[in-house]
């Protein structure tokens, strides 16, 4: 079993735009993205005949590409039958998340719009898995929570792009919250119950007085809790902005109002991918936690029922967070799904040659005189 190594380089570009209104403070503003790429080191020297895969990892609410970057060397063949190789694994931070956020800080405005960053993810790897080798290759999107609602939106707005989607407790339904004392307010309307706010709050602090009280705060008092010990000692490693006053205070790159409008929005654009889901075709992984309680069964029985090319995969005692909680088993999974989706793929990766302006113009005359003869339906003559 061969491990694979990568060399990594961290990119910024500009985000996708025109976004939703309110997204940003001023109607200029322009957001930024801060992604790292994962290039295979042994690229040069793999087999002709091996299939080539790139992946994107997408996180959820509240975390970063950093919650990932444990996969990182546990992305393996599962046996040598599989044959295939990962050329390029992307990272992505959210505009209002990790050094996204950083950047965009003062220019994020109330309305983050999932829709807008699955737009982004678009936008990144277009670029990144659409380059000139002569070799196809198989593309991968992996989300977890928002992620996974955002890679179904990616194959909705682009559905030519990605071959596999493995969606980890995606959220798409969510429970909706009483209006009481709010009539007349509309099924798409910002909405989020109180006491499920004011929890939230709780969860996500993002200023300390002190290193002590910030990484206490993270081990015991935050979603990370229960996270795997190397992934949580990442998070914390990353998160941290020491404080500009230069009183030993810390603060996170993630911001907590930036964090809680990511729940509080969820109303406002679910409707869309809803009512586009149908459309999506592509193999679909969907990994549930059997304990997790934060999406209703009514998420999982709506993907279930309406994607065209469903599997479901229960992980037993995982929760929401199973990503973070129990990465060993997650990773362990997204290598079957690849193995098994690489073995029965139709996609060949074998070499594809460059042609000659004129063998590109007779190809192109065969394929059009094939195309017409099964396109052209025969018509009864009239009658005189």
């Amino acid at each position: 079993m061969k491990h694979n190594t990568f060399n990594k380089e961290t990119k910024t570009c500009s985000a996708s735009w025109p976004r939703a209104s309110q997204s940003t403070l001023c109607a200029t503003d322009r957001l930024e993205l801060v992604y790292d790429v994962y290039t295979n080191a042994e690229r040069q020297r793999r087999s002709r005949t091996a299939t080539s895969l790139n992946l994107v990892f997408l996180h959820g609410s509240g975390m970063s590409k950093v919650v990932w970057e444990y996969y990182l060397p546990r992305l393996v063949a599962a046996d040598a039958e599989s044959d295939y190789v990962i050329d390029k694994v992307v990272l992505i931070d959210q505009v209002n998340h990790g050094e996204s956020g950083v950047r965009n800080r003062g220019k994020l405005g109330t309305n983050f719009n999932w829709i807008d960053g699955a737009r982004d993810v678009l936008k990144i790897v277009t670029c990144e898995f659409g380059g000139n080798d002569s070799r196809p290759a198989l593309n991968v999107a992996i989300g977890h929570s928002m992620g996974g609602f955002q890679a179904l939106a990616c194959d909705v707005l682009q559905p030519n792009l990605f071959h596999l989607l493995i969606l980890i407790e995606p959220v798409v339904i969510t429970r909706k919250a009483s209006s009481t004392g709010r009539s007349g307010v509309p099924p798409d309307a910002p909405q989020i119950p109180e006491n499920l706010y004011n929890s939230l709050r709780l969860k996500t602090c993002d200023h300390f007085a002190n290193e002590s009280e910030y990484v206490k705060y993270m081990r015991n008092g935050s979603f990370f809790t229960n996270a795997h010990g190397q992934i949580l000692q990442n998070i914390i490693d990353f998160e941290r902005i020491k404080g500009f006053d230069d009183d030993g205070s810390i603060r996170t790159k993630m911001e907590q109002a930036q964090n809680l409008l990511c729940y509080m929005n969820m109303q406002t654009f679910a409707s869309f991918l809803i009512s586009n889901v149908k459309f999506v075709k592509k193999r679909t992984i969907h990994i549930v936690g059997s304990h997790s309680n934060w999406c209703p069964p009514e998420n999982q029985l709506f993907l279930q029922k309406t994607l065209q090319n469903y599997h479901l995969d229960v992980i037993s005692g995982g929760s929401h967070l199973v990503n973070i909680e129990a990465p060993g088993l997650v990773v362990e999974r997204i290598n079957h799904h690849i193995h098994e989706f690489v073995l029965t793929s139709p996609l060949q990766s074998s070499h594809i040659p460059q042609l000659t302006l004129e063998e590109r113009m007779v190809k192109f005359s065969r394929a059009f005189d094939s195309f017409k003869n099964d396109a052209l339906v025969e018509t009864s003559k009239p009658k005189l």
